[in-house]
């Protein structure tokens, strides 16, 4: 390729860093902006942290509770009562799920100053890649 041809294809494949945060402040719980700038398998990790925290919380309240209901009747009608209790398989469920999505929101917090450097590495190796050396 000639270095125009290359600096076409550099052009065309690079990352933005405007991008990539729109992308983390957006969708990064999911890992979005990590998976934009390829950031290795990092970004998936992520995802399945934010959404398996998240369908742990909905199994522990779907799964981990039951309710009765108690009819009485009095002289104004009849009148009910649902008790709903957690129970401790849903408590240890539910921990585990609010720990996991906790580590997602402390590690995208932790992205806002990573972002730089991932889009920087990404680029500076497609610019190596194509022969461009010193281009970032």
């Amino acid at each position: 390729m000639t270095e125009t041809a290359n600096l076409t294809a550099y052009e065309d494949k690079r990352k933005s860093t405007g991008v990539a945060y729109l992308l983390w402040f957006f969708l990064g719980l999911f890992g979005a902006h990590r998976l934009y700038a390829s950031a290795g398998k990092t970004g998936w990790y992520m995802m399945a942290l934010h959404v398996g925290g998240w369908a742990l919380l909905i199994a522990a309240f779907a799964f981990g509770s039951h309710s009765s209901t108690e009819t009485y009747e009095t002289a104004l009608g009849v009148s009910s009562f649902t008790n709903v209790e957690a129970t401790a398989r849903g408590g240890v469920v539910a921990t585990l799920g609010w720990a996991m999505r906790a580590i997602a929101w402390v590690w995208w917090l932790i992205d806002v100053f990573l972002v730089p450097g991932m889009v920087r590495r990404w680029n500076s190796q497609l610019a190596i890649g194509l022969g461009l050396g010193g281009l970032r």
